[in-house]
């Protein structure tokens, strides 16, 4: 299988150069971007199967080099990753397929991998398969039940955890996340676990966190792709 070539826009040289290993390790081709300017002019030239777009950018932002990629004909089907250190409303602008929210782990960035690329032979890492057969006593039907049940769940749950979160009432929120993690932990929806563990946290201490809402919202998104693949 050819290596899939991914193309990072960000004028942080630390983010740059971050991504650049992880992607590499990953088994991917990178090219590399400082600018808006510099991104554009690399896709005239070059085809790339992904694009991780910073949103914050000196010059032309995110928003508008997203825009000006989408315009040409040979990327307006490539799926663009906004990557931003705080909360970015990607709905409402349809150049972004999603959005990923700094700091990424090697197991997010993997299941970008694994959720937008044709063909990618990644693991999705999004649930602990070793560890959900045991806790099924090696059932693999125990274990698709389970996950079919909790992913057809998620997108409810995520409505209703938003809800909680915007008006504060933060003694409910830990009660619904809680029983969320319960369900999550049978699972071993890993990705989903550490998520809702970061948000429970904040909800215990009464305290906003926009970012790691966003991010929660991004994990359950991975997670109900990947169980939809476990079934395709």
């Amino acid at each position: 299988m050819d290596k899939h070539h991914i193309l990072v826009v960000d004028d942080n040289h630390i983010n740059r150069l971050f991504f650049q290993s992880s992607l590499k390790k990953l088994n991917s081709t990178v090219s590399l971007a400082e600018n808006g300017f510099q991104a554009i002019q690399l896709c005239t030239l070059n085809n790339f199967d992904l694009i991780l777009m910073d949103i914050r950018m000196d010059g032309i932002d995110g928003i508008q080099t997203a825009a000006a990629i989408k315009a040409l004909s040979a990327h307006k089907n490539t799926p663009i990753l906004g990557v931003s250190a705080e909360r970015f409303d990607y709905e409402i602008h349809p150049e972004f397929d999603t959005c990923l929210l700094k700091p990424i782990t090697q197991d997010e960035l993997r299941s970008v991998l694994s959720c937008y690329l044709t063909g990618s032979e990644f693991d999705t890492h999004c649930f602990d398969e070793k560890l959900a057969l045991q806790i099924s006593h090696q059932d693999i039907h125990i274990v698709q039940k389970l996950r079919q049940l909790l992913t057809k769940q998620l997108p409810v749950d995520w409505e209703n955890i938003k809800k909680l979160h915007d008006k504060e009432d933060w003694e409910n929120l830990e009660a619904y996340l809680h029983k969320l993690l319960g369900s999550a932990k049978i699972c071993a929806a890993k990705l989903l676990i550490q998520s809702l563990e970061q948000l429970k946290f904040y909800a215990e201490q009464k305290q906003i966190d926009l970012g790691t809402l966003a991010k929660l919202k991004h994990t359950i998104e991975l997670t109900i792709n990947a169980s939809v693949k476990d079934f395709d």
